[in-house]
């Protein structure tokens, strides 16, 4: 059994970022792969000071296969997601739909001692993915989570060619969803807080751009109504003020990680025939659509790139944290580095 030195980037308790170091045993269905890049995404945030290996949308080359590995090969640029591991044998497991598996792992619930800012990272092949040649490393960090979560949210909400897709927040989510949903066929419609966004939205692909109002005595004037409403935003919007842009029997797709309790108007989402589905993470097989539906549309995240040093991860994160960045951080080896 082989094992090998890892060099990785965590937070303590007071959120101070540092190196660390681990040894680790490469198993028979498991992958070595040296990191060249990694997106940062907000749940970095969340867990910076949990003291687990942080990132989770790496890229890199796989250098080394366990024995009974048949997925990938040893110079295989492969990119990864937040989930590492599910029982394998569940219902939801076995209908694809691991990530809704009740043993479902992902950053700091199993694996702690590494993550994808750092030199290398261990993981099943199953839960590595093959990079479409046309997509450079550092676009396809962010796909491998903001860009997949928003794919599987758009296919599970049934969002059809002509549909209008409502998007609340422009932000890392959110701009990705722009173009997915324009590539999809759709029309975006962005409802945002920041007026400043409005320029971007339209490069983005936008068909209409929304500020929300600041309270709910004002109101929303959109030109039809929106079939799928996704909410990408850092906060849970008032969907009092929403649900009178949306047609009838609509989507709402909640995207948002928080901890506050989702409030529905009961006769306004009844009446209509409104559906709230959940959706997190994606399907294997959505996570490998998403990939290729982004090579073949031409979709990539706007990038801030940093570099994948202590320093560098706390320059993004606090930049993340205050909402000034344009509109996914990357960390990248290739500019400067604390690690081999």
């Amino acid at each position: 059994m082989a094992f090998q030195s890892l060099t990785y980037l965590a937070g303590d308790s007071d959120g101070r970022i540092h190196v660390k170091h681990s040894k680790r045993a490469i198993g028979g269905l498991e992958v070595l792969v040296r990191v060249s890049h990694s997106g940062v995404c907000g749940t970095d945030v969340h867990d910076r000071t949990s003291g687990c290996g942080l990132g989770h949308e790496g890229v890199g080359i796989v250098e080394k296969i366990g024995d009974c590995v048949t997925a990938v090969n040893v110079g295989t640029r492969v990119g990864w997601g937040w989930q590492f591991a599910s029982c394998g044998h569940c219902r939801e497991c076995v209908s694809g739909y691991r990530q809704y598996c009740p043993k479902s792992c992902g950053q700091k619930y199993g694996e702690l001692e590494q993550g994808a800012f750092g030199d290398y990272v261990i993981k099943h092949q199953d839960f590595v993915y093959p990079i479409p040649e046309k997509i450079q490393s550092k676009y396809a960090g962010p796909l491998q989570c903001a860009g997949i979560t928003v794919y599987e949210a758009l296919d599970v909400a049934g969002a059809k060619p002509s549909d209008r897709i409502g998007i609340v927040g422009l932000g890392g989510l959110g701009h990705l969803a722009v173009q997915y949903a324009r590539a999809w066929g759709c029309d975006p419609v962005v409802f945002s807080m920041n007026s400043a966004k409005k320029e971007d939205a339209y490069k983005l692909g936008a068909k209409e751009f929304h500020i929300m109002p600041s309270s709910i005595e004002g109101t929303l004037n959109v030109s039809e109504g929106v079939n799928v409403l996704l909410l990408c935003g850092g906060a849970l919007p008032d969907l009092r003020l929403i649900m009178p842009t949306l047609a009838r029997r609509a989507t709402i797709v909640p995207l948002i990680i928080q901890g506050q309790p989702l409030v529905i108007p009961y006769m306004p989402f009844m009446l209509p025939g409104h559906r709230i589905i959940a959706s997190t993470e994606a399907s294997r097989s959505n996570h490998i659509a998403a990939l290729t539906f982004a090579a073949r549309h031409g979709i990539r995240p706007w990038i801030e790139e940093f570099p994948m040093s202590a320093a560098g991860l706390t320059k993004a994160l606090d930049a993340l944290k205050g909402g000034k960045i344009r509109y996914r951080a990357v960390l990248s080896i290739d500019t400067c580095s604390d690690l081999p």
